[in-house]
């Protein structure tokens, strides 16, 4: 038997306990990451070192990378996103609470599936934070610690695309009749600006992670050709990993914003030119990433571009500083300790974006690209700015999570230990400019030892600093023997807040309920687990996560068709969206994404392509009548499924019935179709491993039959469910699959002539 308490965390959908399960694992990814950056400063502190071998040194310098920057930072941060922002909105939960506990397993699971390298031969994951090609592909790469990687960072944009789309028809959809966007509390907005940028910056991490795992599994030559390539592999990852520093930023930011406002017991100072900064750097971040490439070969002109707008950049980040410091102008300071670490992530902030400034120049850039002064900088932005701020959140909001108080006095040892150690590590980098950033140890004639003795001496300081944090935060429920069992209840909001220890922004008058729990989040998000763990133990293993996913699906269904689980309400201050369902919203903000996925694999076969003089003639290969025929097959579907949109709406049961049964019937021919044409053509020796044609014929065909058997299971539930009754008020489910199944027809009528016309 499970204790009630353990079952109700493991089971949970509420947004205040899957806030705290966000916080609480992003803590023990700290402690993984954190232990890795020491093993890896330990090896540098002194020259010629052999305490790791460079194996090892380059799996730790990997992994302590991808934990810090994607299981960290950035889940703590929403941990606090999942607690506060319904109630910043007057919200009593989030949309989509059942995606929001999937959202959390699935991130909790992928760390530990790109973690089981360290335990295989092989090792883990060792071709750098990037993952670079060709260091990511087999032939540097053998082992299956790599692939691994990939599959866990596969699951954890899944889980960053549900959180996504959660959060933005939340805040769209959910707001109380008091919140209109100019009240909205600045946390929530400086949220909703990282949830779209994750939107569009995920997926082609996503598409390039497809193509690696493809390369490693299936001998495609995505990566391992010279049309393709470490190039093609920087534009995808590089589209994401710069956006990605803001990702990580802005809701410390957001988090600084309040812990000053309250501490300077003051407004924001010009919170409208903060919205209008975000809204700038938000596109911005998405047009800066070739600044990584400039030494790549990408011609003058693209240089001059990236130069340009990653000095614009700088300008709405400024704008925020100066409203920061603004605020406390005239304002009642109270050096409390979040306000410490919000104003020690401010001043390191600044000396990070000021030495950024230097990258921005090609003719610098040439001169310190891959050496610790990059290091240094980029330290100081996503760990220094958001840690600091993060921290100063996590003492802030401490009180009203838990219902418990800190010692602000152990809390100030913790800043003032923290901000030296940081800078200790940190600082002394910038005066290796000329040491290369990935290598293992160096010789003593290069004079680098006595800034890597002091950056490890400040590295330790640093690690030990934060066992304050951790016994200055275990203490309160050491003291009160009810703590954890309060923050269960306080999670489920069943006890009222504390206000001397509120957030002045939080509607303390809306209280989300006790709601539903579920065991499916957690059992589909294990079945995914155990099914990429395949890549590792066998066809056992994916049997075995398949048949679990498949059970987890049909209860979700099962639960869906009886009504078991009800979302909130949506909120009465939904402009400009009261005329459709949140499930419309939802897939309209999903789509926006699938079209940065599928956007991402054409631009990689157009690259691709441009770059391989010899491709053959599509006749050579294809029946381009059949591929006519399925086209127009998938087409008519198209039409039989807007017919099944017009019956719904009109409350024809019968018509709706016969158009969404067509409709399926039609996506099944068109598989089959597909599936008789990739066995004709691997028969006569077209395959994913015969040659870049087969590659990105394969992958992009592939991918988009993927969506079209999720489309077909999803209407055979609708025909199903219609045969019973169902849909005869309810007509979101109907029209936002509609708009799916659209968006997959005009996937395919691009795909159709680039593959077999052109």
């Amino acid at each position: 038997m499970i204790h009630p308490w353990v079952k109700r965390w493991l089971t949970t959908t509420n947004h205040k306990e899957i806030g705290i399960l966000y916080i609480v694992t992003s803590l023990y990814f700290l402690f993984i990451g954190g232990l890795l950056a020491e093993l890896v400063r330990i090896q540098l502190a002194v020259p010629e070192n052999n305490f790791l071998q460079p194996v090892y040194y380059n799996q730790a310098v990997t992994m302590h990378g991808l934990i810090m920057v994607l299981w960290f930072l950035s889940p703590l941060g929403f941990g606090f996103a999942n607690y506060f922002v319904p109630l910043q909105i007057g919200a009593k939960d989030l949309a989509f609470p059942r995606l929001n506990a999937f959202s959390y397993w699935l991130y909790l699971f992928s760390g530990l599936v790109a973690a089981t390298g360290f335990f295989i031969p092989g090792g883990a994951i060792s071709g750098g934070w990037t993952v670079y090609a060709p260091l990511s592909s087999l032939q540097y790469s053998p082992g299956a610690g790599t692939t691994l990687g990939a599959a866990g960072l596969i699951m954890l944009t899944a889980s960053v695309t549900m959180s996504s789309v959660n959060f933005i028809v939340t805040i769209l959809y959910h707001r109380s009749k008091e919140i209109t966007f100019s009240k909205m509390p600045i946390f929530t907005w400086f949220i909703l600006f990282t949830v779209i940028i994750m939107l569009f910056a995920f997926p082609p991490l996503l598409a390039a992670l497809i193509m690696l795992a493809a390369d490693r599994l299936l001998g495609t030559w995505f990566f391992t050709s010279a049309a393709g390539g470490a190039i093609l592999w920087d534009h995808l990852f590089w589209f994401f990993g710069h956006p990605e520093v803001y990702i990580v930023l802005l809701p410390a930011f957001g988090a600084v914003a309040e812990i000053i406002s309250h501490y300077s017991s003051k407004e924001i100072y010009a919170k409208n030119a903060i919205i209008l900064s975000l809204a700038i750097a938000s596109f911005l971040s998405l047009v800066v990433w070739g600044h990584h490439m400039y030494i790549t070969g990408i011609n003058l002109s693209e240089r001059e571009i990236f130069t340009v707008t990653t000095e614009l950049i700088s300008v709405p980040f400024g704008v925020m500083v100066i409203s920061y410091i603004w605020t406390l102008n005239k304002g009642t300071v109270r050096l409390a300790t979040p306000m410490l670490f919000a104003l020690g992530s401010i001043s390191l902030f600044v000396i990070g974006g000021i030495t950024g400034v230097f990258n921005s120049s090609v003719a610098l850039d040439i001169g310190i690209r891959g050496t610790y002064w990059v290091v240094a900088h980029f330290h100081y932005v996503m760990v220094g700015a958001t840690l600091f701020g993060l921290f100063g959140a996590l003492y802030y909001w401490y009180p009203k999570i838990t219902g418990l108080e800190y010692s602000d006095r152990a809390g100030k040892l913790h800043f003032i230990t923290s901000f030296i150690g940081f800078n200790l590590l940190y600082f002394p980098m910038f005066f290796l400019y000329d040491m290369p950033r990935r290598i293992s140890t160096y010789s003593s004639a290069t004079g680098w030892a006595p800034y890597n003795y002091v950056a490890t001496a400040g590295a330790l300081l640093f690690g030990i600093a934060q066992l304050l944090l951790v016994l200055n935060l275990v203490r309160p429920f050491v003291s009160f023997p009810r703590g954890a069992y309060t923050l269960w209840e306080r999670g489920a909001g069943n006890i009222r807040v504390m206000t001397h220890a509120s957030n002045p922004t939080v509607n303390e008058n809306t209280e989300s309920e006790v709601g539903h729990t579920t065991p499916l989040p957690l059992l589909l998000s294990f079945g995914t687990a155990v099914f990429f763990l395949g890549i590792l133990f066998g066809i056992p293993a994916f049997a075995l996560g398949l048949i679990i996913l498949i059970y987890g699906i049909v209860r979700w269904f099962k639960d869906d068709f009886y009504s078991r689980f009800k979302g909130p309400e949506p909120g009465e201050e939904r402009w400009p969206f009261e005329s459709i369902s949140k499930e419309t919203l939802g897939m309209w903000v999903f789509i926006a994404s699938e079209i940065m996925l599928f956007g991402s694999v054409i631009s990689s076969y157009i690259f691709i392509r441009s770059n391989f003089p010899q491709w053959p003639s599509p006749a050579a290969i294809h029946d381009i009548p059949l591929g006519l025929f399925n086209t127009t097959v998938l087409i008519t579907s198209g039409f039989t499924m807007f017919l099944a949109m017009i019956n719904a709406r009109e409350g024809k049961q019968v018509g709706m019935l016969v158009a969404l049964t067509s409709t399926m019937l039609l996506g099944s021919v068109f598989l089959s179709v597909k599936f008789s044409e990739w066995y004709n053509l691997i028969s006569n020796g077209f395959t994913p491993s015969s040659g870049l044609p087969g590659s990105t014929f394969y992958l992009a065909t592939g991918l988009h039959a993927g969506h079209v058997i999720a489309g077909v299971f999803l209407l055979g539930y609708f025909v199903f469910k219609t045969l019973k009754g169902g849909y005869v008020k309810e007509r979101g489910s109907i029209e936002s699959f509609g708009i799916y199944w659209a968006f997959v027809d005009a996937i395919w009528l691009v795909l159709f002539p680039l593959f077999y016309l052109v």
